[in-house]
């Protein structure tokens, strides 16, 4: 993690006003009382009526831009031999096959027997969002097509695991008013036990009167965990040749890996209908946004009875309860962040749709 952070009297003087807020953690009836009081919401608006009832999400704290490593353009970091290009095996370009939940069961169960597991909390990471900014969205540009990815490697097996995948035939349109990168959610718990590495490589397809691709940006940049700010809400970017990537990030000392799936159990008779699901925890005041129109890469079209399509996986602080929230105005469904273990809970939609939500916890490193 680069440097140290900002230290200019506006942010200072923000962050005071906050402080009071985003100290006290969130108790169960304080969110029924949030609920009550606002019931449906459109999301902007809720997220705005959530930071200043709650203090959720807190607010990040601003780093220097990002370094990107050398050699690391899409033409070099995969043919490189300098030193990280090894440590991260940068010439292997598979995604992960490493699963989520892969000490949900203690695989020692003797040792759980006899009181002495050895799954501890880790260091993770999260990325909650990524947004983009460029000088070609000008006045007279309203959109642009953008494609390419995000992916993160960890000392897990250093695959990538991916946070942003689309190729040219099947770009994201932004402009400036709607200027996030749909993220997926990743394939698994992102570790910080020892480093990680994200790598970007995000174009835009021609412009009107132009006749090639430009790179918004393209590189790499490593995370150290010796050298991190740990358990700070951070905003950082990384700047490229026609643009900057932004993002809002957190590494969890003590973090958990909760792995969320949906099982609909009802769905009413007719066309089916859309669903919005983000998720807060209690201490930590991270928001995070599951399924919606503008952050995620996600249908949220649910049509019958069964498992649904997705599953989503979040780090959590060990200790910290995490709420599920269906943003409809009804009372989120809370589970407690643990090592180990699974926990399902029903959710009633006001439609009368009733859905299982299943969250299994499990350590990302043995």
């Amino acid at each position: 993690m680069p440097g140290l952070p900002l230290s200019h009297e506006e942010y200072k003087e923000e962050e005071e006003e906050d402080d009071d807020l985003e100290d006290i953690p969130l108790e169960p009836e304080d969110v029924l009382r949030f609920i009550q009081t606002v019931g449906y919401a459109e999301p902007s608006k809720r997220a705005r009526l959530m930071k200043e009832t709650l203090g959720v999400p807190r607010k990040p704290r601003d780093w220097p831009s990002g370094c990107l490593l050398p050699e690391s353009s899409r033409d070099h970091r995969h043919v490189g031999d300098l030193q990280w290009h090894q440590t991260y095996e940068m010439d292997k370009l598979f995604e992960t096959s490493l699963p989520p939940m892969r000490y949900t069961p203690c695989c020692d169960q003797d040792s759980v027997a006899q009181e002495r597991c050895f799954h501890k909390p880790s260091p993770m990471l999260q990325l909650f969002c990524a947004r983009i900014q460029t000088f070609l969205l000008a006045d007279n540009t309203n959109t642009i097509e953008v494609y390419g990815y995000i992916a993160v490697r960890d000392s897990e097996d250093y695959r990538r695991n991916y946070l942003f995948n689309r190729s040219r035939d099947n770009p994201l349109t932004i402009s400036s008013a709607t200027d996030y990168l749909r993220l997926l959610s990743p394939k698994r718990g992102m570790s910080m036990k020892f480093d990680c590495l994200v790598e970007v490589d995000i174009r835009t397809k021609a412009l009107s009167g132009d006749t090639d691709d430009k790179t918004l940006v393209d590189g790499c940049f490593d995370l150290i965990e010796r050298r991190a700010a740990l358990d700070v809400l951070s905003r950082s970017a990384v700047e490229g040749e026609h643009g900057a990537l932004g993002f809002d990030l957190i590494i969890f000392r003590r973090g958990v890996e909760a792995t969320i799936c949906m099982n609909f159990l009802e769905v009413p008779d007719g066309d089916g209908f859309d669903i919005k699901m983000c998720g807060f925890t209690s201490i930590w005041k991270n928001l995070y946004a599951f399924i919606d129109d503008e952050q995620c890469e996600c249908d949220s079209f649910v049509s019958s009875v069964g498992k649904f399509a997705r599953y989503f996986v979040a780090a959590v602080q060990f200790d910290d309860t995490l709420f599920i929230d269906f943003m409809e105005g009804n009372m989120p469904i809370s589970f407690e962040a643990a090592i180990h273990g699974i926990e399902e809970k029903v959710y009633h939609f006001r439609n009368g749709a009733a859905v299982s939500v299943k969250v299994s916890w499990s350590t990302t490193h043995y």
